[in-house]
């Protein structure tokens, strides 16, 4: 999964994900540290990332039973209800990690402070979970019409337009999806050799 969105983006994140990943002793302290309320968050996965002494620190918890359903129900061989979702918040996670290593690669601690970056995770998040879903179901359907399509769209995009608690997190999440579902359409109406420039120029913005 990093490998492929580290070519999607032209970027490298600098830092194997995989080396990044905490067991629940260690989330559990980093839950306790961040200033987040976490009730609304999954208990399948977490991502965190701070700033100390000028470096990046990032961590990724994913839960045992999340990582079992997808070894047995592989995405790659079969997508149903059953693995779905696992593989959906796995991506996200993934997306929320290197992004953040591409934005402070390009404008440090600033550049990942504030509730603004954390709109765009979730933003990018939810495009490259479309993205993702896109290439697996294309490979497994050998095909993607508008069935697939719509699928697709309703899984990564549309099934996160929920409401929260929360009003601050009920604003990005429910912005996040809305806001990717109007670029995913412009990009796959956008002609297939211009699709991947679309990408990079969209995430480029401010």
């Amino acid at each position: 999964v990093q490998g492929l969105f580290e070519r999607t983006y032209g970027r490298e994140a600098g830092v194997d994900l995989e080396a990044c990943v905490v067991g629940p002793r260690r989330c559990a302290e980093l839950a306790s540290r961040s200033q987040a309320d976490h009730a609304e968050m999954s208990d399948w996965a977490r991502f965190f990332y701070y700033v100390e002494d000028e470096n990046l620190r990032l961590a990724l918890f994913y839960a045992n039973d999340m990582i079992e359903t997808l070894e047995a129900r592989d995405p790659r061989r079969e997508l149903t209800e059953s693995n779905v979702l696992p593989l959906l918040v796995f991506t996200e996670e993934a997306s929320h990690a290197l992004h953040t290593t591409f934005a402070f690669g390009e404008g440090g601690p600033a550049r990942v402070a504030g509730e603004e970056f954390l709109a765009e995770l979730e933003l990018m998040a939810r495009i490259d979970a479309y993205l993702l879903l896109r290439h697996f179901v294309r490979e497994l359907a050998a095909r993607f019409g508008p069935p697939e399509r719509a699928w697709v769209r309703h899984q990564a995009l549309t099934r996160w337009d929920v409401p929260y608690a929360d009003p601050d997190l009920a604003a990005r999440y429910r912005g996040a999806a809305r806001m990717a579902a109007a670029f995913v359409d412009r990009l796959e109406a956008a002609p297939v050799r211009r699709r991947l420039d679309e990408l990079r120029t969209f995430r480029g913005l401010p």
